[in-house]
Order: C-alpha cells, then structure tokens, then sequence
C-alpha cells in the first residue's frame, strides 16, 4: 500500500502497522508533531484527499481532539491513523507559522465552524465632526455609552457581537437558539433604534449635533474563526451573508428627505430571507428596490419602522427590552452635558 503526500509531492511505500505520522517520518518527511505524536496538539493533521475508506477507525484520543476542535471527518491525525489501503493526504501544518495557527485554534477549541445565523450590522453616523464642535469628553462618553448600550442589548436578545470596526458593529443571532436567530436580531435592532432616539432628544436639548443609527439584518450561513491571539474564545465571523448584512447597513438614505425626526434617528432594513421568516409578525414595513452598484438589477429589501414586530407569546420568546432607571444613563448624560456647558 502507498501514500501520496501533499505537497511534498511524494509517494511512498507504507507499513500498516506504522501510523500515517510514522511512516512520513521514516520517509523523510519532517511532519510537525509538536506534542511528540500523543494526540495533545494536532499539529500533525492531514487532509484526507483520497482513500478515506481506508483508514482506521479514530482511536480514543484522535475522537476527543476531533470532537474538541470540531474537526471534520476528512481531516486526521497522523500520529492517530493508521491506514489499510493507498491513501493520499495533504499536510496542512508546514512551517513555524502553521504551528502558532493550530496552537491557538487548539486555545480556542476550534478551528472555525459555519453555521446559520441572524447577522445584525449596526453603525453610528453624524459623528464626523463631532470633536470640533463638542467637548473631547462629551464624545468619549456619548460613544461609550452607546457602546455598553449596544453591548447590553445584544446580550439581552440573545446574540453575541462578533466584529467590531471604528464605529461599526456586527452582532450574530440564533447561536444557541436557532429558531428564535431572526426574532432575536429584530428585536435587538429596535431596541437599539430606541436607545438611540433617547441619546438624541438628550443632544437636542443640550443643542448637540444629533446620530443616526444604521442598521442591516440578513439571515445565512456565516463562517466563524478564532482569529484574536489575545483571546481565543472570541470568533470573528465571515462570509457573503456577513458583506451582503453589511451593504444592507450602509445603503445610501431611503428615506423621503427633510428634517431628520425621532423615527429618523434610525434607519432599519432586512433582507428577503429575513421578510419571509417573520412576514406574519411584521405590521409595518415598506418594500424598496436598491441596486447594489450602478448598472445593476435592483434588490428586493425592506425597510422596518418603529414597533413593526408582534412576536407569539410564550416561554420561549426572547425578553423584551428592559426600560431606563428613573436615574438612568441618559439623565446621568444630560447632567453631565450640561456641567460641561457652562464652560
């Protein structure tokens, strides 16, 4: 029996007594095996091209590891499998850089994982030039304030926030309860449309500059990587469902023009796939075709306006969202503001 070894484009006459990870050593090849070949790293794991009708079942370690990192079936342990047949694999660990990758996958118990998920895109405007004509202080605390706001909504609903960039934020939904993703997402997004009308009727007292709060859900498979060395257990998520939630955010203004009102402080569109799910819970929302880029064929998208959703009743309905403290964040904003005024 032989193994064909990618991409040292080898082929070599194999023992089946020997592991996979034996047998490329004894060749020549030098395999990583961090761990010394005891199933503790999975450093020395192979992508099973052909012939994986003959390799050997997984053996107790190679199953814990596997189910640990949530490997895929094609992909083995050398220092686990042996085989019983030709075989050909491909070697996904080369160098020094291979080995930090899979060290910090292993941190992290994955090595990337795509599932279904509600993705809520949500972003800030109108803060451009909101250092020139404010206190330093004053931007620190309103953007840290919606921060935690955001943060605490999220959480709230049920999701977990993924990406973060500048003033831009992308929230995943239906993780751990998948058939709640896009009720969760909705709610999550208007409550955050409603958090943000709050800030405003504080900034327009105080004679601020108002925010605009964008956002954009789509429902899809979204492919999540542990990608920060700093902390493993956070994923990042990619994929088209990700970029086409992400458009559906910074789509230009839809709106009919004139002087921004409370309703305006948001702006929330969703996609078809989203429509279809919650269509009978929706009691508002206006059809619109956006083309994506000139010249294009328009998309079918829709926008929500304030209180549109109507969720069933039950046990299993995500919480509504909790209303401010009489000495909440937005007095202890508007106090602060107005301290800083004086001067």
């Amino acid at each position: 029996m032989r193994i064909t070894c990618y991409p040292d484009n080898l082929t070599l006459e194999a023992n089946p007594l020997l592991t996979v990870l034996e047998n490329l050593l004894k060749a020549g090849v030098r395999h990583v095996h961090a761990c010394g070949g005891n199933a503790a790293c999975s450093t020395c794991r192979i992508l099973i091209l052909e012939g994986s009708q003959n390799c050997r079942s997984m053996t107790p370690a190679e199953k814990r590891l596997a189910q640990r990192l949530d490997l895929p079936v094609h992909i083995r342990l050398a220092c686990q499998t042996r085989i019983t047949g030709d075989v050909t694999l491909q070697r996904l660990v080369i160098d020094k850089a291979d080995v930090e990758v899979a060290q910090h996958q292993l941190q992290a118990h994955s090595v990337g994982s795509q599932v279904t998920a509600a993705i809520l895109s949500a972003s800030l405007r109108g803060t451009a030039n909101f250092d020139e004509e404010n206190f330093p202080y004053d931007v620190v605390y309103t953007l840290g304030r919606y921060f935690a706001q955001m943060g605490a909504l999220v959480q709230q609903y049920g999701g977990v926030l993924a990406n973060q960039s500048g003033l831009r934020s992308l929230a995943l939904f239906g993780l751990k309860q998948p058939e709640l993703a896009v009720q969760q997402a909705l709610q999550a997004g208007l409550a955050l449309g409603q958090s943000v009308a709050e800030l405003n009727r504080c900034l327009r007292q105080l004679s601020y500059p108002q925010v605009k709060l964008t956002l954009g859900i789509h429902y899809g498979p979204v492919l999540l990587l542990p990608l920060d060395p700093q902390d493993p257990q956070r994923l990042s998520a990619f994929g088209k469902s990700v970029q086409f939630a992400t458009w559906l955010e910074s789509v230009e203004d839809v709106s009919q023009g004139g002087e921004q009102s409370e309703e305006q402080s948001s702006r929330l569109l969703i996609s078809a796939a989203v429509y279809r799910a919650v269509e009978g819970q929706l009691l508002q929302v206006e059809p619109l075709s956006v083309k994506p880029f000139p010249n294009a064929k328009p998309i079918r998208v829709y926008r929500v306006h304030p209180n549109p959703v109507s969720l069933p009743t039950g046990e299993e309905q995500a919480p509504e969202a909790t209303k401010p403290e009489p000495l909440g964040w937005l007095e202890a904003l508007r106090e602060w503001l107005q301290a800083w005024s004086r001067f």
